[in-house]
């Protein structure tokens, strides 16, 4: 059996690396992959097997994606000269991309009637879960299928759950990254309120990352604020087309969602006050500039 992996990023590479250990214990033959030679050296240190020719995973067994976004992920899989132009039936596609729903259930679709499965497995988790294994992983498609492949999936996710049919991998990715997004922009508009009318920012901050209003997003990125750091990460950008993906499948089920409109708007103003590469915490910037007023610690400037 041979298994192939396609991007080796930031999330890619720790998550690639786990799943060639099943090579050294026998399990199948693993090549690693991806246009960056840089990217292969790591691989080629521990003896496994490198390509930048996606051509060379063709006759893979399993091929696992990691790319940074649809339209990539299209290309690899639909395009021109793309996997399904070169596979044949019982092959499998494993896609780890953050992808839009819609997107994920026409290239199944497009796999299925091909006879190609093709399995939607978003992850979420930091690049430091991505090296030791621990990333959670929602996955959708054939539960067949989902079966046959969760002991590689084990290998790279503490958290592995079958959530559905195609696409229900990336709803629920969506969801999850929707409900953190408003976590964020409640406390970007309520910090500088509170320190526009004269509470301390740390002690403000340690109440949000500790009390009954804190979440994860409090406690992983107030910290940041609060040390002025917004210049790396998963970029605002970003987390606004996550909440784009979502309100597609809003409108077209007909479905309102007034917090999430809101938390789109807060993050409009955001964009459009010139932070859309800076990590999503940024978004407070906006607030404190209305408010004129900074939520740093004391001494920082």
């Amino acid at each position: 059996m041979k298994v192939s992996y396609v991007g080796l990023g930031v999330m890619g590479a720790g998550m690639a690396l786990n799943l060639g250990k099943g090579e050294s214990e026998g399990h199948y033959e693993f090549l690693a992959c991806d246009a960056n030679e840089s990217a292969l050296e790591q691989f080629k240190e521990k003896g496994l097997k490198t390509t930048t020719k996606i051509e060379d995973t063709f006759d893979s067994d399993y091929i696992f994606l990691c790319l940074p976004n649809l339209e990539i992920v299209k290309a690899v899989v639909l395009g021109e000269n793309g996997l399904l132009k070169h596979l044949k039936s019982g092959q499998t596609i494993v896609d780890f991309s953050t992808i839009s729903y819609l997107g994920a259930t026409e290239i199944a679709a497009k796999c299925n009637e091909a006879g190609i499965e093709f399995l939607d497995c978003p992850i979420s988790g930091q690049q430091a879960k991505s090296m030791d294994g621990t990333l959670s992983i929602m996955c959708g498609g054939n539960e067949e299928v989902f079966n046959t492949i969760k002991p590689m999936l084990d290998r790279m996710g503490s958290q592995v759950l079958y959530m559905g049919e195609n696409g229900a991998g990336q709803l629920t990715k969506m969801i999850n990254n929707c409900a953190l997004n408003i976590c964020v922009a409640s406390f970007s508009e309520l910090l500088p309120v509170g320190v526009k009318l004269g509470l301390d920012p740390e002690k403000l901050g340690d109440v949000l990352m500790t009390a009954t209003g804190s979440s994860f997003a409090s406690k992983t990125l107030i910290p940041k604020v609060l040390e002025g750091n917004f210049e790396h990460g998963f970029s605002l950008g970003r987390a606004y087309k996550d909440m784009e993906s979502m309100y597609e499948v809003l409108v077209k089920s007909e479905i309102p969602l007034p917090t999430l409109n809101g938390t789109m708007q807060s993050y409009q103003l955001a964009l459009q006050s010139g932070h859309r590469d800076d990590y999503k915490q940024a978004m407070i910037k906006f607030y404190e500039d209305m408010l004129d007023v900074k939520v740093r610690k004391e001494g920082f400037k």
